[in-house]
């Protein structure tokens, strides 16, 4: 190889070096640039634990099912679309209208997050109206049925929110008809009951 040839590979090689190390700036910036910051871990996880509940039951040593949920108050919301926001980039309309809608929904309504799990197929169903089971939540005494829908999100997603669910695990939401700030106001319990067992969450009031 001559003289010529050894500084042009050498400036070629030189160029794309250049162009990977801009290109790695340039990407960092583009992560970095939405207008939502990262959450503080520390916060996440105490408040996300705070109003997180679980329950493993067993027949004899045989497990017929597990639940692990978080009640989706406002403060538990608030954290949870920091967190979506900063990973998805949301520019400042975007999170405003993720706020504002969060806002209308607890307006109206409350929901619980769980992840279930069950080894018998036919016991996972907890959507459907044929369901062994029966979801709600109670209030001041008062009852509430829930509606209880599956989670479509992508394992990643979910994970990044609620480091406590799996891939064996089946995703749910389920939905009562009272704002979450009468909830917030009073103490309160979901109840997940059927044939298998019943799992009582407790929670305090807030406000």
């Amino acid at each position: 190889m001559n003289w010529c040839s050894w500084i042009r590979n050498a400036l070629t090689a030189g160029l794309v070096l250049s162009i990977f190390l801009l290109w790695g700036c340039a990407s960092s910036e583009i992560y970095n640039s939405g207008a939502v910051p990262p959450v503080d871990s520390s916060e996440y996880e105490d408040v996300l634990e705070k109003f997180t509940r679980h329950d493993r039951q067993y027949s004899g040593f045989y497990q017929t099912y597990e639940v692990k949920g978080t009640l989706l108050n406002s403060e538990v919301n608030r954290l949870i679309l920091q967190n979506k926001g900063f990973y998805h980039q949301w520019d400042a309309e975007k999170a405003r209208k993720e706020r504002e809608k969060t806002i209308q929904e607890m307006s109206s309504e409350s929901s619980f997050f769980f992840s279930f799990f069950t080894p018998e197929r036919d016991h996972n169903d907890l959507n459907k109206g044929t369901s062994i089971w029966k979801v709600y939540l109670e209030v001041n005494g008062v009852r509430y049925d829930g509606r209880v829908v599956k989670r479509n999100d992508k394992l990643a997603d979910l994970v990044t929110v609620y480091h406590y669910h799996n891939r064996w695990s089946t995703p749910y939401k389920v939905y009562f008809k009272i704002p979450m700030t009468a909830v917030e106001q009073a103490s309160s319990k979901i109840v997940f009951t059927s044939s298998l067992g019943t799992t009582t969450f407790e929670f305090p009031s807030i406000k």
